[in-house]
């Protein structure tokens, strides 16, 4: 469960950075089964869960939640792996490496699945039952640890695909443009600011929107509002025209829904509080 999480999330942070938000509610799932697999097994004893005969005495619902997460595991590899090798195209060294890289997880993977379903078929001895889980989890352990050294140069927080072909957004997206309708025009301060509306107004897709915004500013789409809401919020109020406005009627003036909504990203992307901050200019 661990190295299936662990390969979800590595996988998810080199090509599907647009998947982050649901690949961590898999991933905090999977972790709490885990953990309550460990609390059931303390409580109730070792030797009662890990019977005699090698066979594992759960109760019912651990036997879901765990066979779930082997459906979820799977579904999730097989998803981004079919992308990675029959999908992507992207003609550079860079990945043709990541390309082979990703075939060696696709065969693990693919010959585990063949083995459960020869096992529906045919009974294996219990000493291979034991001895499979084994080696696929020391061969995925091999495949991360000589993963392509590049890799750790350029961390987490890139997409393969788009890092090393920037050519297939930046002639799509035009920074004037994109600096026009999204400060100039102040998008951002709209109620209803989506990536979907917006990449509309630029006349490109969701995916190529996201990349050149996570490309050029490092942050996701609604990351990049609050942070230029946050920015306007403090221009204005050195304006005489707010000087009377309270801090909700800023935060709605500035595009937030409520005060409540406007103060954790002026926390992360100014620092302090917002009062404190107009009691300063004021002074």
């Amino acid at each position: 469960m661990l190295i299936g999480t662990s390969l979800v999330q590595i996988l998810t942070n080199l090509y599907f950075i647009q998947h982050k938000k649901i690949a961590n509610i898999y991933v905090i799932a999977a972790y709490s089964i885990y953990i309550l697999l460990i609390f059931y097994v303390q409580i109730i004893g070792y030797d009662r869960v890990f019977t005699k005969s090698n066979s594992i005495d759960l109760p019912l619902y651990l036997n879901f939640f765990i066979h779930l997460d082997f459906v979820l595991f799977n579904l999730f590899c097989l998803y981004y792996i079919y992308n990675i090798l029959f999908r992507f195209s992207f003609k550079n060294i860079y990945f043709k490496r990541v390309q082979i890289w990703t075939f060696c997880f696709f065969m693990v993977i693919a010959t585990q699945l063949s083995i459960i379903l020869f096992s529906l078929v045919f009974e294996f001895p219990d000493q291979l039952k034991i001895f499979v889980p084994i080696v696929f989890g020391t061969v995925l352990l091999l495949i991360i640890l000589y993963r392509p050294s590049f890799i750790n140069k350029n961390g987490s927080k890139i997409s393969f695909g788009y890092l090393f072909n920037r050519n297939d957004f930046s002639s799509d997206i035009k920074e004037v443009d994109f600096i026009f309708h999204f400060y100039t025009n102040f998008y951002f301060k709209s109620k209803t600011a989506d990536i979907t509306e917006f990449s509309n107004i630029m006349g490109v897709t969701k995916d190529i929107l996201f990349n050149y915004i996570y490309f050029t500013y490092s942050m996701s789409f609604d990351e990049l509002v609050n942070k230029a809401r946050v920015e306007y919020f403090v221009e204005i109020i050195k304006d005489a025209k707010f000087k009377n406005y309270t801090v909700e009627a800023l935060a709605l003036e500035v595009g937030f829904s409520s005060r409540q909504r406007f103060y954790q990203p002026f926390k992360k992307y100014h620092g302090g509080n917002p009062s404190d901050l107009i009691d300063i200019l004021n002074y």
